[in-house]
């Protein structure tokens, strides 16, 4: 009997699903709003995060995933639940596939933890294989992993940023770093709150980071709609990006400090193959103004922007699952 394939990137920020002879078939933010003791899934995606800090106390909207692992796996799985109805129309399937990609830098538990979503889930698979994110993302990107002696991949995502160096079919070294495009959002909220008194949600935070977050000096500002701590009375305020950019340079600065320091501590074949192609500059949070430029001064080496960094993951997963034999050599079969 012919079964269905599918590739998935449960990314912190987004869910992306591919299915094998279709494409990338759903992308969907990775949020899921429950009611109730059992967590009855109510919303997914969007939906649910347009309730987000607007919801009744009897609602509960859930973010499953923190800095590359899962924090919340009941929410998890209901959240997937709800997503593959979206996918199947209800129907029940037997003999799927998933290949299922995982940071690398995680432990082999953390590992499989992404596996026992679709488990215990109700899709009940026939197998379920892990790739490393980073194998995913070279294959996504068209390039040779089977034949390159040096590939360096930053995937900068909502909680983390994976900086990985691949040759000859596999991973030399990685380093997961906990920052991502949400730490940004947690330091501009916190730092209107210490600094002006004033009170902003995390939806908002995030709207302020995509307008004057830079990883260079910029001349930017934004008008803000809050709540004014001292009067109690919602106001607004303007902010600079000149205002946030001493405080948040550090992190761009350790994420270029960890890939430059990589790139040196490798086998000159290695980085001289580095040193001539680039780095590959991937991953939602890569969008970032500037954070190719300080890549490049830091590191002293260019820097490939790619379109749709959010989907490079998946796309890797659909070329895998499209070629079976070449997926044998990455993945790992949990069942």
């Amino acid at each position: 009997m012919a079964h269905k394939t599918y590739g998935i990137d449960f990314g912190t920020s987004t869910i992306k699903i591919y299915k094998k002879g279709q494409g990338i078939i759903l992308l969907e933010r990775n949020v899921v709003s429950t009611v109730g003791k059992e967590k009855r899934p109510i919303a997914i995606g969007e939906d649910a995060y347009e309730m987000y800090e607007k919801q009744p106390p009897s609602i509960h909207v859930s973010f499953p995933l923190h800095h590359g692992v899962i924090a919340h796996m009941k929410d998890m799985i209901a959240l997937w639940n709800f997503m593959n109805d979206h996918v199947t129309g209800k129907k029940k399937q037997k003999h799927q596939e998933y290949y299922i990609a995982v940071p690398a830098d995680i432990t082999e538990v953390e590992k499989q933890a992404y596996s026992q979503i679709v488990m215990d889930g109700d899709s009940k698979p026939k197998r379920v294989y892990l790739i490393d994110k980073p194998v995913a993302t070279a294959y996504g990107l068209n390039l040779e992993l089977e034949t390159a002696q040096g590939i360096a991949i930053v995937d900068m995502g909502a909680d983390t940023t994976e900086c990985t160096i691949l040759s000859q079919g596999g991973i030399v070294v990685t380093k997961l770093l906990p920052y991502g495009g949400n730490y940004f959002d947690t330091f501009i909220r916190d730092y209107m709150r210490k600094n002006h008194n004033f009170v902003i949600g995390n939806r908002t935070a995030e709207q302020v980071k995509k307008q004057i977050i830079s990883a260079v000096p910029q001349d930017r500002s934004v008008k803000v709609v809050g709540r004014d701590v001292l009067r109690g009375l919602p106001g607004e305020m303007e902010i600079h990006s000149r205002e946030i950019f001493p405080h948040v340079e550090s992190v761009f600065v350790q994420i270029a400090t960890a890939i430059q320091s990589m790139i040196e501590h490798i086998p000159p074949e290695i980085s001289s193959e580095i040193m001539q192609n680039g780095i590959y500059l991937t991953g939602g949070s890569s969008q970032i103004a500037g954070v190719e430029k300080l890549l490049e001064q830091t590191a002293g080496v260019k820097v490939n922007m790619v379109s749709g960094p959010q989907e490079t993951v998946v796309k890797g997963l659909g070329y895998l699952s499209e070629h079976p034999k070449i997926a044998g050599k990455h993945a790992v079969m949990i069942r």
